[in-house]
């Protein structure tokens, strides 16, 4: 006898314009029937078909109740078509009254549509097309709700609303309106819908913080609770303490999760969790017949909710629901076999979802990895983004300092407009890189204008400082009449996203300059000052600090350099800067002792081709001569070697599959070579403060050069590297990486990543770090590698590596080739999470300065603004609040509760704990004179708001 299911096969394929799947198919765009141009069953036969479809699934869960119902309609339904070689109308309304006793239960279950239009941010066009995506995309959607009042529409992405507001105000009051009516839901809780694993802890809190000001303030939305990140390729464990620190509670996406839950509770390391919904389906959907038919099994995996959510709409390019979507939904609305179907939103659905939040499994690890490529692909908009990144919290901090201690006023406008074209830059096919030219060229563009504001907010803030600071009591030697120093260097030092402006304000033999630190941590490190047309005699060059007492330097040049029309030498000091603070140096011409003697001393025996050595009280580093790879780094405070073999830590050209490899993906390796034909190497600096050496390489067709510099108490040696890449993609596709080969097994391996950092275990695959992977173990110093601009790294089979380049040829077939500026550091570093994070920090945030003169002022000449003091808790953000308020952000790394101690250079009226908004939260805040002290909770995020006296 046959079963149920053949039963239902026959009858399906015995009606023509019918078609079996083999598996599952994605709904959105035409239909493969239509594209055949094959003539679809009449809507009665689809009805009874499709209803009998979800009937055999809605009894199968509630265990074969129906089974007679079910076969009486079938048997029926041959019957007929047996007879008359087609069921008639007549005979499908028959078979549904056969059905009528599951209507009860086919009616238990319900079904929310929710329509949207999937816009990608210049994915594979420029800038224009997506906003005319945009513009067109609204239009439609207004349209469809003319016509059809029960109609909702849900639209993610505050920068969409900025593009209607820019572009369309006209359009911008319609849409208002629908918001208004509840018709049109806003699911923007961020720029864009960004990835979750290069940017910042802080860049992912400023999604949320701007884009729900800017909705509330402009379009007057109050309710914002979904972030909606369906194509986001990966999920960081920090996701849900970020989201609820914003006032987040709902998550939906689609990729990250490779487990078999669909409604579930993603929980943070703090223990944080969000209501999640992974998509079983595809966020890019039309509305089909079948779209019930997996919905019992998708209730089952949502522990009974018997609530569903069908996300539709065309995609990608926009577009969103159609007219046939819509009158589909309106006709199976009256299909008595089958769930009740209402346009709805993305929030009604989460609040009916709450109803199971106690059953639901809970996932407590990082939703990873997709798309490993998208760490390194692209690796232009990965520096700017991360330069960025930076430079835009040193203004914030320095701003702060500037603000209470002079008065400065911050640029809050300027500055939360940069750092919304940053957040732009952070969409999913844009900093991961999956996208073409001209998305990578916009992308730049809007990192210089953002990198121009950060660049005069902190360079206004110094100078503000500067001018209040004391400094009459330097006796200087300015004669104006010779002096042309005044506005040299204008412009220097700030090419590739790196340094503020330093424009010369002195002049004569005496130069004061003031050195700035944006890090709530004291630092000690030689700090390089440019000193322009400067007419003492270079062996005679003395500097002093703020009490006149001569400290270490280091001259750079031998003789003056060139820039434009002014001259300049660069000069090393041995500094110790206050924790968010500055101190003041004063270079002179010290007096002559005696008058020298040369000798020709260079050309007495030949020159040795021996490895060169760099060394400092914290390491020991030894580089091949023959090759130009570090062969050997030990830390001194141990003893402990590094690196683990012969040939060397450096770079590896790879080729890797062409098949295999896109920007998504670093292909199958297929070959490695050490990078190791080394065609000059020179010491270029050498003294008690840094030693240097410069090497290049020839790899196939491109150059490499780097500058290995050890500096005074520096635990890593710094690499500039200047790679001339001349590779592209064809039977293989070369890649570029740095790697370490260990000495020692590690344990496993740490990464930071938004808000906290992770450990995780060897893998033949990049993984995501925002700026460092270190191999650790509990006995000895650990290695570290740390980037300036790069994410991608690999560890396995007692190795570390960072991926650097990945040229592949899809969808951009010539995304690197070029030059590139990348900064590494290799060194030694213990266990410690907070250890690693700020070593890495202080890699990625070097001191500034800014040259002044004599003057008097109510400031002293050193000064320290905020000092912090945790054991392990990261300080993220300081930054100006509201009404000459202080805001203090900060994680805590190593899962331990933690009181942090805040001392400031002036007395605190109150503070108080608060979240992303400024709402007081519950927790322990206590103020004693010019010190905060305050709680934060294991693995959590926590901020201050601090009001001085």
């Amino acid at each position: 006898m046959a079963s149920i299911v053949e039963k239902f096969v026959k009858l399906k394929t015995s009606i023509g314009g019918n078609r079996e799947k083999t598996r599952y198919e994605d709904t959105f765009g035409m239909p493969k029937e239509e594209q055949a141009h094959i003539t679809r069953p009449n809507k009665a036969n689809n009805r009874i078909i499709s209803e009998l479809e979800f009937a055999i699934h809605v009894s199968e869960e509630a265990q074969g109740r129906y089974m007679g119902v079910l076969e009486q309609a079938l048997d029926f339904l041959l019957e007929k078509i047996d007879a008359q070689g087609v069921l008639t109308n007549q005979d499908c309304d028959a078979a549904e009254e056969i059905l009528a006793p599951m209507a009860e239960e086919a009616k238990s279950y319900k079904l929310i549509l929710a329509a949207h239009a999937h816009i990608d941010m210049n994915w594979m066009w420029s800038f224009n097309e997506t906003v005319a995506i945009t513009l067109a995309t609204f239009r439609s959607i207004l349209n469809i709700m003319d016509q059809y009042p029960e109609f909702t529409y849900s639209q993610s992405q505050g920068a969409v609303y900025k593009i209607v507001e820019e572009y369309d105000p006209e359009l911008m009051e319609e849409v208002r309106k629908r918001i208004a009516e509840g018709r049109w839901e806003v699911t923007a809780t961020a720029w864009v819908e960004t990835d979750k694993n290069m940017p910042t802890g802080e860049s992912l809190l400023r999604h949320i913080q701007y884009t729900k000001e800017y909705m509330e303030q402009v379009w007057g939305v109050d309710r914002m609770e979904v972030d909606f990140s369906p194509d986001t390729f990966g999920h960081s464990a920090n996701v849900p303490e970020i989201d609820r620190f914003g006032e987040v509670k709902y998550y939906y996406h689609c990729r990250g999760n490779g487990g078999k839950e669909i409604l579930y509770r993603y929980k943070a390391p703090s223990g944080k969790e969000v209501l999640t919904y992974r998509e079983p389906n595809w966020y890019n959907g039309a509305i089909t017949p079948h779209m019930a038919a997996g919905f019992p099994e998708i209730s089952r995996r949502c522990m009974g909710l018997r609530t569903g959510l069908v996300v539709y709409g065309v995609g990608d390019h926009g577009g969103g629901p159609t007219r046939r979507d819509v009158e589909r939904a309106l006709e199976m609305m009256e299909w008595p076999i089958y769930p009740q179907i209402k346009f709805g939103t993305f929030h009604e659905f989460f609040h009916e979802a709450e109803s199971v939040w106690e059953k639901l499994p809970v996932v407590d690890h990082e939703l990873n990895y997709f798309a490993p490529g998208c760490y390194t692909t692209q690796s232009r908009i990965k520096r700017g983004n991360r330069r960025l990144e930076a430079s835009l919290l040193d203004a914030e901090a320095m701003s702060a300092m500037a603000g209470k201690l002079t008065g400065f006023g911050f640029a809050k406008e300027k500055m939360e407009k940069a750092w919304r074209d940053v957040l732009f830059t952070h969409f999913h096919d844009i900093l991961t890189g999956s996208c073409v030219q001209d998305s990578r060229e916009h992308a730049m563009g809007l990192f210089q204008t953002s990198m121009a504001t950060a660049n005069t907010q902190i360079q206004n803030a110094m100078a503000s400082i500067g001018r209040n600071i004391d400094t009459s009591s330097i006796k200087v030697d300015v004669d104006s009449y010779y002096s042309q120093s005044e506005g040299a260097g204008a412009g220097y030092g700030i090419e590739n996203f790196v340094g503020v402006p330093s424009t010369e304000r002195g002049g004569g033999h005496t130069r004061i300059f003031h050195i700035f630190n944006t890090l709530t941590w004291e630092r000690s490190q030689a700090a390089e000052l440019t000193v322009w047309d400067w007419t003492g005699d270079l062996r005679r060059i003395r500097v002093t600090d703020q009490a006149g007492k001569e400290i270490q330097c280091q001259l750079l040049d031998e003789e003056m350099q060139q820039y434009w029309d002014h001259k300049y030498i660069r000069v090393l000091v041995d500094v110790t800067v206050p924790a968010l603070g500055y101190t003041t140096v004063v270079l002179s011409e010290k007096e002559a002792e005696k008058y020298p003697a040369y000798l020709q001393e260079r050309e007495h025996v030949a020159k040795m081709f021996d490895d060169y050595e760099l060394e400092n009280e914290r390491l020991a580093v030894r580089i091949a001569s023959s090759s130009g790879r570090i062969v050997s780094l030990v830390d001194k405070e141990t003893g402990a070697e590094l690196v683990g073999c012969d040939r060397g830590a450096g770079f590896t050209y790879i080729e890797t599959e062409t098949a295999t490899s896109s920007a998504w993906n670093i292909g199958r390796y297929i070959r490695e070579f050490p990078v190791d034909r080394c065609l000059r190497t020179e010491r270029v600096a050498d003294g008690p403060l840094r030693g240097s050496v410069k090497v290049t390489w020839q790899v196939a067709n491109s150059k490499i050069e780097t500058i290995y510099s050890l500096d005074k108490y520096q635990s890593a040696v710094r690499m500039e590297v200047k790679a001339d890449w001349h590779e592209s993609g064809s039977e293989i596709i070369p890649v570029l990486d740095y790697r370490i080969p260990l000495s020692y097994e590690p344990e496993d391996y740490q990464y930071d990543i938004p808000a906290g950092v992770i450990r995780r275990s060897a893998l033949h695959n990049d993984v995501p770090g925002l700026q460092y992977g270190l191999a650790r173990r509990q006995e000895n110093a650990c290695a570290i590698l740390i980037s300036d601009s790069k994410y991608g790294y690999r560890a396995e089979g007692q190795k570390l590596a960072l991926t650097l380049i990945n040229s592949s040829t899809s969808p951009d077939p010539y995304p690197e080739r070029g030059i590139h500026n990348i900064t590494l550091w290799l060194g030694a570093c213990g266990a410690d999470a907070k250890e690693a994070e700020q070593m890495a920090v202080s890699c990625n945030h070097a001191p500034f300065y800014q040259p002044s003169n004599a003057h008097h002022g109510t400031l002293p000449m050193e000064s320290s603004f905020l000092k912090a003091a945790a054991d392990h808790t990261v300080i993220s953000a300081v930054l100006p609040g509201e009404d000459g308020s202080v805001l203090v952000r900060a994680y805590e790394t190593s899962g331990e509760k933690e009181a942090v101690s805040l001392r400031f250079a002036a007395d605190v009226a109150k503070a108080k704990a608060v979240n992303l908004f400024g709402k007081e939260q519950d927790a322990e805040v206590t103020v004693s004179g010019n010190q905060v002290t305050f709680a934060v909770e294991p693995y959590a995020l926590a901020e201050v708001e601090i009001r001085f006296a």
